[in-house]
């Protein structure tokens, strides 16, 4: 979802994925799409990755996350977002020099304060 709607801002986006059928959905960034198991400093640098101003590493798997996230920081990319799913992760992330997030505890607070105010709808912050 982030990168389709990335890519409908007429942004240019890269996505690496290992399920060709994940990439298959979002038809609007094909062009750059790559499935692969491989995330090494190769296969990144292969697909590009090092001519990004920005990359954003949303891996569910920790030691995949951590070492993919080196490896972009590595190839020299000025801006890198990582996904944490809990401190531990996300203090590892900043150490190798990512801004985290946290996706999941984001969502969870907004849904709790929408369920806890009748009148709120949505937020953002500034």
């Amino acid at each position: 979802a982030l990168a389709v709607t990335l890519a409908e801002s007429d942004n240019d986006v890269i996505v690496m994925d290992r399920e060709e059928s994940s990439i298959r959905e979002s038809e609007i960034i094909q062009n750059y799409a790559f499935v692969t198991n491989d995330l090494s400093m190769e296969a990144l640098r292969e697909a590009g990755i090092h001519n990004c101003d920005v990359v954003i590493v949303c891996i569910g798997k920790i030691d995949t996350s951590i070492l993919t996230t080196l490896n972009v920081v590595s190839l020299g990319v000025p801006h890198v977002i990582a996904k944490a799913i809990s401190r531990d992760q996300g203090a590892v992330l900043e150490k190798i020099g990512a801004y985290v997030v946290y996706p999941e505890r984001d969502m969870a607070l907004r849904l709790g304060k929408q369920l806890v105010s009748r009148n709120f709808l949505d937020y953002i912050s500034l």
